[in-house]
């Protein structure tokens, strides 16, 4: 796979990211609580990722314990990301909630870092500088008469802490298994820990009958199918440095999707946050596009 190939696939995987938060704020609104939010995504989440995994893992060697046992703790750990998150946006925007996850940006430079012992580029730390700052320009219309709670925000870095760990993990934990096979491994992790911190009761009560089916599905699918393929695919290819610094393509999309469903109207300072961060994005590959475009130059 080349590298271009690898970046739009955690593109594509982080925008998916940006839809969820909004499909959780109408969730909250039809009274549905965290448990049963969370609960509901990694379960349908698991059942239909090992249902595609299924066809790999009759044509793939049998999986290691010591493999598997590791992709299902880190999915656990990662499981943890969609738990604070929720639990931020009980008492904090969709705007706002989201920058505080976005400091994964730079917490994934230093984690990579720290493994490698590679010092990142100085691209990297300008277009995670440039990202923050956009996140911020992005948000400031929000936190004008928004209570910021406490708690909301303990949780949001929270989730900021996990989802890095989740980005770093995808890079080098089991890389030589099947993709299918390791997303569903992660995920499987993910619905372990909902199932020890919260009661698995939604499933024996009858709330998946009450409409709860309904926002498990589409959680499932975008917050635990489509980013989980595509980062088990693209982040081992780009290592987890560059996929944070990418992944935060989450906040332009997570604008656009509440603007439409939730009616949460962009400001200029937004949109002018939005371009930010995508001139973020487009600094962190710039040497390679340079790189690439010298090539075809001397090519022709």
């Amino acid at each position: 796979m080349s590298r271009t190939q690898a970046s739009i696939y955690v593109l594509m995987g982080a925008s998916s990211y940006g839809v969820v938060s909004t499909i959780t704020k109408l969730a909250y609104q039809h009274g549905f609580a965290t448990g049963e939010i969370t609960g509901s995504q990694v379960f349908f989440g698991c059942l239909f990722l090992w249902l595609v995994a299924l066809p790999a893992c009759a044509k793939t060697k049998r999986l290691s314990r010591k493999s598997l046992l590791s992709l299902i703790m880190c999915g656990m750990v990662s499981g943890l990301t969609g738990i604070f998150y929720y639990l931020s946006l009980k008492t904090l925007s969709a705007s706002f909630a989201i920058i505080l996850m976005f400091q994964f940006t730079w917490i994934g430079l230093l984690l990579e870092w720290m493994r490698t012992r590679v010092r990142p580029r100085w691209n990297h730390w300008l277009a995670t500088a440039i990202i923050l700052s956009g996140s911020l320009l992005a948000s400031a219309s929000q936190l004008n008469g928004t209570s910021l709670h406490a708690k909301g925000i303990f949780f949001g870095l929270l989730s900021a802490l996990t989802y890095a760990l989740f980005i770093y993990f995808s890079n080098f934990v089991a890389t030589d298994v099947n993709p299918m096979i390791r997303s569903a491994s992660f995920v499987t992790g993910g619905l372990f820990t909902n199932l020890l911190i919260f009661s698995p009761a939604f499933l024996i009560e009858g709330k998946l009958f009450d409409g709860l089916w309904f926002w498990g599905l589409l959680l499932g699918l975008f917050g635990s199918v489509i980013p989980t393929i595509l980062f088990m695919k693209g982040i081992p290819h780009i290592g987890s440095g560059l996929a944070s610094i990418l992944g935060s393509v989450e906040l332009p999309a997570v604008i656009v999707v509440a603007a439409f469903f939730l009616h949460e109207q962009p400001t200029m300072l937004q949109w002018a946050g939005v371009l930010l961060i995508l001139l973020g994005i487009l600094i962190s590959e710039a040497p390679n596009i340079i790189g690439r475009r010298s090539i075809s130059a001397k090519q022709s």
